[in-house]
């Protein structure tokens, strides 16, 4: 059977903590001999309907030295942008490849991906999820802390993509994790549906206080643009600040899965302050992309020919 990894729920918690621990064995073995490359000789598409950074570099970086090719196709050099439909597309990927990765806005299309690709399918993103943001969150978590259970987390503003994985996460964990956004902006009854111990408040500094992770994203995710403004008045309260964060608990850590806007969901002091995990969260993309596509390569063997 094949492992697809839509959402942190098909891991489970028992597969999420399998992702940390074998994401922290590829950044101790990186860049000696005894790394292994268990994907030698097999082929990784990496799809991208949207502009990347973080993800694309993570994912074709972790392909190469996993020993796979990785194969990055974008929307517009694809048949897609002509009207494909996505179900032929993973045919042809289950044909030929052996992992594919997929960013695209649209759950839907990914879904449909994965439901006709017999080649395991990994989320890249979608406006509902970013599963390998989460990893890479808590794996630079654990590096700093020694562990990610027994903290206090708190989300502060829209709840992005991000949030929703990271209510996945704190959900299949059993983490202490509280989300505060202005009224319009927080999670919806779906969002709750695996809320668990999940806080939600509309009060920023009550979010926050006694806090040991602070996490926030960016207020203009793409598709916001047109109400940019209108947004930033919302959300202005829930900017992370050094006021905000001397109400937290000492040694307090701040992540942002970037693009980041200083002076506005973040001041500059702050994510480029002491405390701040972003950059060890960019580098643990690395790791954690790795052991995603060694999870849901367990059993993938030579492609195998599509059921009707």
């Amino acid at each position: 059977m094949k492992r697809d990894l839509l959402s942190l729920a098909d891991l489970g918690a028992k597969g999420v903590l399998e992702i940390l621990e074998t994401s922290a064995m590829f950044e101790r073995l990186r860049g000696t001999s005894a790394h292994p490359r268990p994907l030698a000789g097999r082929t990784v598409a990496l799809l991208f309907d949207l502009p990347s950074t973080r993800t694309r570099i993570s994912l074709e970086v972790a392909a190469v030295e996993l020993g796979a090719h990785p194969l990055v196709i974008t929307g517009e050099a694809s048949q897609a942008s002509r009207g494909e439909p996505i179900e032929d597309t993973a045919r042809v990927l289950g044909l030929t490849v052996a992992l594919v990765a997929c960013r695209t806005p649209d759950p839907s299309r990914l879904a449909a991906l994965a439901f006709a690709c017999t080649a395991p399918v990994l989320n890249g993103l979608t406006r509902q999820a970013h599963p390998l943001q989460v990893l890479a969150d808590l794996h630079a978590v654990r590096a700093a802390r020694g562990r990610v259970d027994g903290l206090r987390y708190a989300w502060l503003g829209d709840c992005t993509n991000v949030a929703r994985s990271w209510i996945e996460a704190a959900s299949l964990l059993g983490l202490d994790f509280t989300i505060a956004s202005p009224p319009g902006f927080g999670p919806s009854a779906d969002d709750l549906s695996w809320k668990g111990g999940v806080k939600v408040t509309e009060d920023p500094s009550a979010a926050a206080a006694n806090a040991d992770v602070i996490l926030t994203d960016t207020w203009l995710s793409m598709g916001f643009e047109d109400d940019a403004e209108a947004r930033r008045r919302a959300l202005s309260p829930y900017r992370i600040t050094s006021a905000l964060l001397a109400a937290a608990a000492p040694g307090v850590n701040v992540l942002h899965c970037l693009p980041a806007h200083r002076g506005e969901e973040i001041d500059a002091d702050v994510i480029d302050g002491p405390g701040s995990l972003v950059w060890e969260a960019v580098a643990a993309r690395l790791h954690t992309a790795k052991a995603a596509l060694v999870w849901a390569a367990h059993d993938a063997g030579p492609p195998r020919v599509p059921t009707a």
